[in-house]
C-alpha cells in the first residue's frame, strides 16, 4: 500500500500547527491506519481516530453513535455503544486529534522523544484500551517506513 499524499499532507500540516507539542507525523498516520482501516471505517463523520464526542459536541448534535469494542486491563473485550465526534473535514479531524493529544491528560505523550516512546505514552495516558496498541502502531510505522514523514521545524 502507498500512503496517499493527501494523508501525509494533512498529518504534516497538523504537526506544524502543534509543533513541538503535537504527535509525530509517523504516529499520526499509523493511528489513522489502525483506527480507521486506512480511511475505510470512520467512527463519526470525518472521524478517523475513534475520538469520542465531548459534552459540547453532544449538546450540539455533532456526533455519531456507534458500536465499539473496548478492552479492559485483563484483556476482556466488551462491545458497547458510544458517541463519536463528527468533523467538517479530514484536516479538522487531524487538528482535533492533535488538540486532544496536547491536552494536560497526555503529558507522557508530550514528553516522548521518539515515535516509539510516543506510542507507549498513548497507552499509558489512556488513549486506547487495546493491550497491544503501542506494538500495533510501531509495526505499522516500521512496515510503511512512516518515520520518513516526521518533521521538525
Amino acid at each position: 500500500m502507498i500512503i496517499p499524499a493527501y494523508l501525509i499532507a494533512a498529518a504534516q500540516a497538523s504537526h506544524k500547527k502543534f509543533f513541538p507539542r503535537g504527535p509525530f507525523v509517523s504516529v499520526n498516520i499509523a493511528q489513522f491506519g489502525l483506527e480507521s482501516d486506512w480511511g475505510k471505517a470512520q467512527s463519526g463523520v470525518n472521524n478517523f481516530f475513534g475520538i469520542k464526542a465531548n459534552a459540547e459536541q453532544i449538546a450540539a448534535g455533532e456526533f455519531t453513535t456507534r458500536w465499539t469494542k473496548e478492552q479492559d486491563a485483563t484483556g476482556m473485550v466488551r462491545t458497547i455503544q458510544d458517541r463519536f465526534a463528527n468533523y467538517a473535514s479530514l484536516e479538522a479531524c487531524f487538528d482535533a486529534h492533535a488538540t486532544l493529544l496536547t491536552s494536560a491528560h497526555y503529558h507522557d505523550c508530550e514528553a516522548a522523544q521518539t515515535p516509539e516512546a510516543y506510542c507507549y505514552a498513548l497507552k499509558s495516558d489512556g488513549y486506547a484500551t487495546a493491550i497491544n496498541y503501542p506494538e500495533a502502531l510501531i509495526a505499522i510505522i516500521n512496515d510503511f517506513n512512516l518515520k520518513q514523514y516526521d518533521q521538525t521545524f
